[in-house]
């Protein structure tokens, strides 16, 4: 897809550059790109403002082959390829999110740290989390995920980071500054899987189809007693049918609001042990209809295809990108998906998380984007490389979306 630059105010070097970017479908061939001058570098910066769903292509953050202690590798889906060069992120700490281009780090203390590998700026450090209802065991289990309003190097003032923390997985948000977090009442909010912040507003979708939303008012209690009731968007209900393993929330291209479910597939085992999750079954994704005004749910629409968006989930923001213009490396009509599923299994996994690979919309049928790397570890299928769940972090797998 060839953009549109007539009403463009640029030179005519800028514009054939700019046609350069066009055909690099590479997000890495960008960052080299914009390495050769600081002209260039203003040309990426403005090329991807303009366009943040052609250029947004997540990048699977994997193990080195090497297991290093200290760095993570980078895998291009579009390329089908690991890059030679390595980030720096902690191996003894779980990552529990990416989230514009910064990664949340959590320690044993529910202390969020957010950790930018591709820019020389302070890691932000943000005030202890308290889980309502603690992981004693597994201290990586109480912050599930991490969600950033803003990229905090162009909103140092102005960001909210909102977590889904607990056993119970509740919500809670924390301004830029602020020495305490605001909490979402845990009484009859819970089981949350995924946040969105959209059109001024954040909405929650959990397991049992409920979705929530609230606007951002801070709390002046720091202790966390007095806590926020959001507005119901989508009543769901506590019965096995309404259950879905997973619950995402994603921006269409054409800026609509969509919840994205996720079911797994389980062992047939005897009806008094309890089984294991042997990968993902299927997904179903609905457009919400909202009301501009209240935020509440107009309709719920089922939809049979995703149009020209190709979506990405899992305990990443969930984020969609344009299929017309990596037609060549992308699926049509698909959902690509890494293993979140670390909260829901009743036991750590043996040999780290499984379940990863793409899912199409219309036939219901699956594949592979990313090669198993036998040097790396167990697996249970063929094309894995995956998340521990006990203590450090050797195992995991995230999608990260760089931003310029």
């Amino acid at each position: 897809m060839v953009l549109d630059y007539s009403n463009s105010l640029f030179t005519t070097m800028e514009l054939a550059l700019k046609f350069v970017l066009d055909k690099l479908e590479d997000r890495i061939d960008h960052v080299r790109f914009g390495a050769v001058c600081k002209s260039w570098r203003s040309i990426v910066k403005l090329y991807h403002q303009d366009n943040p769903f052609m250029t947004n292509v997540p990048m699977l953050m994997i193990p080195t082959k090497r297991r290093s202690r200290t760095k993570r590798s980078l895998y291009s889906i579009p390329a089908r390829k690991v890059y030679p060069f390595q980030l720096f992120v902690p191996y003894n700490k779980r990552c529990c999110s990416c989230s514009h281009g910064w990664i949340a780090i959590v320690d044993e203390n529910n202390v969020v740290s957010l950790q930018n590998p591709f820019k020389k700026v302070a890691h932000i450090t943000l005030p202890q989390i308290a889980p309502i209802v603690p992981h004693n065991s597994f201290y990586e289990l109480n912050i599930h995920k991490v969600t950033l309003s803003a990229d905090p190097i162009k909103r140092p003032k102005d960001y909210v980071v909102l977590a889904i923390h607990s056993l119970r997985c509740c919500l809670a948000f924390i301004k830029a500054g602020q020495k305490f977090w605001t909490y979402i009442d845990t009484i009859d909010y819970f089981q949350f899987t995924d946040v969105a912040f959209y059109k001024g507003r954040v909405y929650a979708s959990n397991r049992y189809k409920f979705i929530v939303s609230f606007k951002l008012r801070y709390s002046k209690d720091p202790y966390g007693t007095k806590k926020m009731v959001p507005d119901i968007v989508l009543e769901g209900g506590w019965r096995k049918k309404r259950f879905s393993h997973q619950s995402y929330l994603v921006k269409s291209l054409e800026g609509d609001l969509w919840m994205v479910r996720r079911f797994l597939a389980f062992e047939d085992v005897p009806n008094n042990v309890l089984p294991h999750s042997i990968g993902t079954k299927n997904f179903k994704v609905y457009k919400l209809e909202l009301d501009p005004e209240s935020g509440r749910l107009l309709q719920k629409l089922r939809l049979s295809s995703l149009g020209d968006n190709v979506l990405f989930v899992g305990d990443n923001d969930s984020v969609s990108v344009l299929a017309s213009c990596f037609s060549n490396c992308l699926q049509k009509d698909s959902i690509y998906f890494a293993d979140d599923n670390i909260i829901t299994e009743s036991r750590p996994y043996p040999h780290g998380p499984f379940d990863l690979g793409i899912y199409n919309v219309k036939d219901g049928s699956f594949g592979y984007h990313c090669p198993y790397y036998p040097s790396l570890g167990g697996c249970h299928l063929h094309f894995g490389l995956y998340h521990h769940s006990c203590g450090t972090d050797d195992y995991n797998l995230k999608y990260f979306s760089l931003f310029f």
